[in-house]
């Protein structure tokens, strides 16, 4: 991909999590996850949209998926935060479902 073309990506993507617009995000995420499956930061950014829109089981796959992707060593408290309000999320959808 262009790296100008990736930058452009990322930042509007970065605008429409910034400005409560995590669909529009979204999109763009997408369409850059199917450029280049193995760029962490694309998953990163994913799990973070997904949970903004209440998917928590997409958030939790794109966390796994930065954790899969990330270099050693990397500072990981970021994702393990957004995966566990996630996995609280989807822990609270299942028991409203239940009731």
């Amino acid at each position: 991909m262009d790296k100008t073309l990736k930058e452009w990506l990322f930042a509007q993507a970065s605008y429409y999590l910034e400005y409560l617009q995590p669909r529009k995000s979204i999109a763009l995420l997408e369409a850059m996850r199917q450029m280049e499956p193995e760029n962490p930061d694309v998953h990163r950014m994913l799990s973070y949209a997904y949970l903004q829109t209440d998917q928590p089981a997409e958030s939790i796959k794109a966390a796994d998926s930065f954790l899969q992707y990330v270099k050693p060593g990397t500072d990981t408290r970021a994702i393990k935060w957004i995966k566990g309000r996630a996995l609280l999320r989807k822990k609270k959808l299942k028991k409203a479902a239940v009731r």
